[in-house]
């Protein structure tokens, strides 16, 4: 009995030493396993407070039910949405301005160019010719952005403003262009200054 204990106490120190890491490592355990807990924890205390003295079962066939009827609802939407985004495609929803003085003698910048487009890029140019003596109106329909007519360069910019090809040219250099407009009308005639007394 006396070897026993000899041999225990000259092993004492690796004994210690051997409970020391099995402690350390089961202390590192229940760390890990402590987080762990509080991760699930609050999803555990919602399922608890939804279950209302109900067993597993009936909780899980109330979350199939409710996935059920959302998946329907959710259906139903993307349908609508659909056809909402079908709808819209005949909206305006392209536009593009140009103003010009058509005439040399009129300022201000009275005539203009105006494409109205929808999502499939149909739709019209508006071209108002404003001289001295009269107010002309255009109107041309535009088929999938092209024009079956001859374009002036101002309806051609504003169909290009609209359908995104060419941003908006700057005030200051659209007032220093010159129309291609005819400057000599025979239609139109100019007012001279009277000379009678």
């Amino acid at each position: 009995m006396s070897g026993l204990t000899q041999t225990l106490q000259a092993a004492s120190g690796w004994l210690a030493l051997v409970a020391l890491v099995l402690g350390l490592i089961a202390l590192l355990w229940v760390s890990a396993l402590q987080r762990r807990v509080q991760r699930v924890t609050p999803d555990t205390r919602r399922l608890i407070r939804d279950m209302e003295g109900k067993n597993l079962a009936e909780v899980v066939q109330d979350l199939l039910g409710n996935m059920e009827f959302l998946s329907s609802r959710l259906g139903r939407l993307q349908v609508t949405t659909e056809d909402l985004a079908r709808s819209l495609r005949g909206t305006l929803q392209h536009q593009g301005l140009v103003r010009y003085n058509a005439d040399t003698t009129v300022g201000g910048e009275l005539s203009f160019a105006l494409a109205l487009l929808d999502g499939d890029r149909n739709g019209v140019l508006l071209t108002c010719l404003h001289t001295l003596d009269d107010c002309r109106l255009y109107l041309r329909a535009v088929e999938s952005g092209t024009c079956a007519h001859d374009l002036s360069d101002e309806e051609a910019e504003a169909l290009d403003v609209a359908l995104q090809r060419k941003q908006p040219e700057p005030d200051s250099a659209r007032r220093m262009r010159r129309t291609r407009w005819r400057e000599h009308d025979p239609r139109r005639s100019r007012r001279e200054p009277s000379t009678d007394k």
